[in-house]
């Protein structure tokens, strides 16, 4: 086999791994928004009944600019690991939120504590408290 033909026996290997890869990653991503597709802002909302019904709709309107159309956020999704974001952009999240509550010199100040959240539902829950001190 020469220099060329291994070239390309390579580059073949590479090609057929990347498609596979490709496709197997379109086959999950198909599957998550086919699971999504039946949970609505509704259900969203009903998780949380003992909070106060403002909290949950600002949450999802601050959380909607991170998923796509049509797709409704999930309190078990995590902040940093599913949704990628760093400290900033949870405390950005968080204070979003609070602006459509009205809380926004509350919670501005206290806005280090959110960073530390694990996921959508704790992010609920730490403002429908804040909602209930005010």
């Amino acid at each position: 086999m020469t220099g060329w033909e291994k070239v390309g026996a390579l580059t073949a290997l590479y090609v057929i791994g990347a498609l596979w890869a490709n496709w197997l990653m379109v086959r999950r991503v198909r599957g998550a928004v086919a699971a999504r597709a039946v949970w609505t802002a509704a259900d969203f909302d009903a998780c949380f009944p003992e909070l106060d019904p403002r909290v949950a709709p600002a949450v999802r309107d601050a959380l909607a600019p991170l998923y796509g159309v049509g797709v409704e956020p999930r309190p078990e999704d995590t902040l940093r690991r599913f949704l990628k974001l760093d400290r900033g952009e949870v405390e950005d999240v968080a204070l979003d939120a609070a602006a459509r509550l009205g809380l926004f010199r509350e919670v501005e100040r206290e806005a280090l504590l959110v960073a530390d959240l694990p996921d959508v539902a704790a992010l609920v829950r730490y403002l429908g408290q804040r909602v209930r001190q005010s």
